[in-house]
């Protein structure tokens, strides 16, 4: 009797486990996604064009426990080959890396493509209330029915974002010994004080800090504070009451630029040539137009809700696993993805870890199965 594999949640991660594992082993594949389609989170990525991984690599760019063992997952998986070995093709702009259709609704049918064609089943609308140690594997209570699998994944995700099913994972575990970190959302827009409500729109780039952290790129002034990528990267960093440092123009110095607003107004418009227009009423109002542009500070008073976050920091903490992430006290059980304590920036860190860590699962089984296909 062929070994079944439960995978709980139809992400990315746990899309592509199902997918490797129908395509070399032979075993029953079951994915079991609370929403009414798989991949629903996939189609925000990269603003639609699926942003799926970064040539810099660094475990500076991750958030969590990054043990020797995990860095090398990340590090030696070769998501362009693996991706291949799909159909997927895909290329690099500068950093990041995009699927050749620069579309993530074509990312998301070549996986569900894919899946139907090795055979895997997935069942939508069932969420996973509990999982059961059981005398023949794992006993798994969902809404509309139980399970039984020999093999069980843990790819759920986070409640992060608008489509993220269950709001609570810990209840996932209430019968399990494991270790957990509260979540909380990162990759988010901030709330602060003062919010420039009438700059709601305006875009610019410059140099920001906070906790000591610096990010160069793009901040955007909304009706509730600020967003943009550089401020999604620092809210991992953020708390409130902390101050975000604003320098709008790093590439000059504060006499420098004190220099050029100098001979500007000496002409009509004089910031018309310098900044954008909504900025106009701001700087004219302000003693010291130069603190503004290159000392602005905001306090933040709270990270935007879970809905709008891009991911969560927290999960499954790695000390429950061995080096397959496989729960050490509990054979046969995995969990790949944002449920594991390991956050990556934006810019495709937490999609090339899903692939990875599913990767490493799909091996570890690879070489333990006791059913491998012939290919």
């Amino acid at each position: 009797m062929k070994k079944k594999m439960i995978i709980i949640g139809g992400g990315i991660s746990g899309i592509y486990l199902s997918i490797l594992l129908k395509k070399y082993l032979d075993i029953d594949v079951v994915v079991l996604e609370a929403n009414d389609k798989p991949l629903k989170k996939l189609l925000a990525t990269g603003n639609g064009r699926c942003n799926l991984s970064n040539k810099d690599l660094d475990k500076a760019h991750y958030d969590g426990d990054i043990k020797p063992w995990v860095n090398d997952i990340i590090h030696d998986f070769d998501i362009v080959e693996a991706l291949k070995d799909i159909g997927l093709y895909t290329k690099y702009m500068g950093n990041l890396l995009y699927p050749y259709s620069e579309s993530a609704k074509a990312v998301q049918t070549l996986f569900l493509n894919r899946a139907e064609e090795y055979g895997v089943k997935i069942i939508c609308d069932e969420e996973v209330l509990s999982i059961k140690k059981s005398k023949y594997g794992y006993f798994i209570h969902a809404a509309h029915q139980d399970y039984q699998a020999d093999y069980v994944t843990i790819a759920c995700g986070t409640p992060a974002g608008k489509l993220s099913g269950m709001k609570d994972r810990r209840t996932l575990f209430n019968s399990l010994k494991v270790d957990y970190r509260p979540m909380r959302p990162t990759i988010t827009q901030l709330i602060t004080t003062p919010a420039y409500k009438k700059l709601k729109g305006v875009r610019m780039k410059g140099e920001f800090t906070l906790n000591g952290h610096t990010e160069k790129g793009e901040l955007l002034f909304t009706d509730y504070g600020i967003s943009g990528i550089a401020v999604m990267v620092l809210s991992r960093y953020a708390r409130p009451g902390d101050r975000i440092l604003c320098d709008f123009y790093p590439e000059f110095t504060d006499q420098e630029l004190y220099s050029i607003i100098h001979t500007l107004q000496t002409m009509s418009g004089p910031y018309d040539g310098l900044v954008h227009p909504k900025l106009v009423p701001i700087l004219e109002n302000q003693k010291n137009p130069v603190s503004f542009l290159k000392h602005l500070e905001l306090t933040v008073k709270e990270l935007r809700g879970e809905e709008f976050a891009q991911a969560n920091l927290g999960g499954l903490m790695i000390s429950n696993f061995n080096e397959s992430f496989e729960f050490i006290h509990y054979p046969h059980l995995y969990a790949t993805g944002e449920i594991l304590d390991i956050t990556g920036d934006c810019g495709g860190y937490n999609i090339h870890f899903a692939l990875a860590s599913a990767y490493s699962v799909y091996n570890c089984l690879l070489y333990t199965s006791p059913s491998p296909r012939d290919t």
